[in-house]
């Protein structure tokens, strides 16, 4: 049987649960996600996994999508031509961005059949056709099986712009995800949310979450999301997933270290009830949240 239109939920007034973390989760479990890394600069980080240690990717999701979410996203944030070019794996982009949405969709289909699938994709950053990326991408997601497409941790209108019209090229629908929100509501170019809505008033946006961000910046901002767009709005966020600053490419150690912060589940969910009552009505986590977060904020979100 289909799936009813994710984005027809929204319009109901449904209120849909994210997946937590991925790339993080995969360094708990044990996963090597500093591969390329250089002092100051992240290799590939969590693409090379779907294809070194796709059963490890796969539980991740299962224990997501046991857990109760309507949408978990695949492992692709960093799956294109220039970030897998720093271990030289550039030419096999396509097989590490098939096996990222079939990895998902295929535990989508086992474990939870009426649950979606969004196929993630950040900015590569550096040299490169962004545009042409993203549209690589999201077809061969699109193939894969996925539901959607999210462009996500975009920092800026010009590379909003140019990711939401290149993942519409997918046919599905686009969630974008804007990264490292200020507590004064500004993108991480300076740009407001404001004007970030009439750049993509027009173009094929779905819903515009807030990610990667702070709780409290995250609460703070959601009203000037709220009234700036007509869309769904959401929040996923990062409590603590950091650089290392002990790294270097002899010592070791990893890219990124867990900072001791005060987000425990039980708080996560405090947070995720603000940002419901802000107008949030798709609410999940970012890096360093876990599968015991996401099951703190169920009841929140879809009680």
């Amino acid at each position: 049987m289909a799936r009813p239109s994710i984005v027809d939920r929204l319009r109901e007034g449904e209120s849909l649960l994210m997946d937590g973390a991925t790339g993080s989760e995969l360094q708990r479990r044990g996963v090597d996600l500093s591969k390329g890394a250089k002092r100051g600069e992240l290799g590939v980080w969590s693409a090379s996994a779907n294809v070194d240690a796709p059963d490890v990717v796969r539980g991740v999701h299962e224990e997501y999508y046991s857990a109760g979410v309507d949408l978990v996203t695949s492992n692709s944030f960093w799956t294109s031509r220039p970030k897998l070019a720093v271990i030289g794996e550039e030419a096999r982009w396509e097989e590490y961005t098939r096996a990222a949405g079939e990895l998902a969709v295929g535990v989508r289909d086992s474990v939870s059949p009426g649950s979606y699938v969004a196929g993630g994709i950040a900015p590569p950053g550096g040299e490169g056709d962004l545009r042409a990326e993203f549209e690589d991408q999201a077809r061969v997601l699109a193939d894969a099986g996925v539901d959607l497409m999210l462009p996500e941790y975009v920092a800026s209108i010009e590379e909003a712009v140019i990711s939401v019209e290149a993942c519409a090229t997918s046919g599905l629908p686009v969630f974008l995800g804007i990264c490292h929100i200020s507590d004064e509501g500004s993108m991480r170019s300076g740009e407001s949310l404001t004007d970030l809505a009439a750049a993509l008033r027009g173009r094929p946006v779905d819903a515009v979450l807030l990610m990667c961000s702070t709780p409290e910046a995250i609460s703070a901002s959601l009203p000037k999301l709220r009234d700036a767009f007509e869309c769904a709005v959401g929040a996923y966020a990062n409590i603590g997933y950091r650089v290392n600053p002990d790294f270097d490419e002899s010592s070791g150690r990893a890219w990124h270290v867990f900072k001791d912060e005060p987000y425990p589940p039980e708080r996560y969910a405090e947070f995720a009830a603000d940002w419901k009552e802000k107008g949030a009505s798709i609410i999940g986590g970012c890096c360093a949240t876990t599968p015991a977060h996401v099951e703190a904020i169920r009841s929140v979100v879809k009680g």
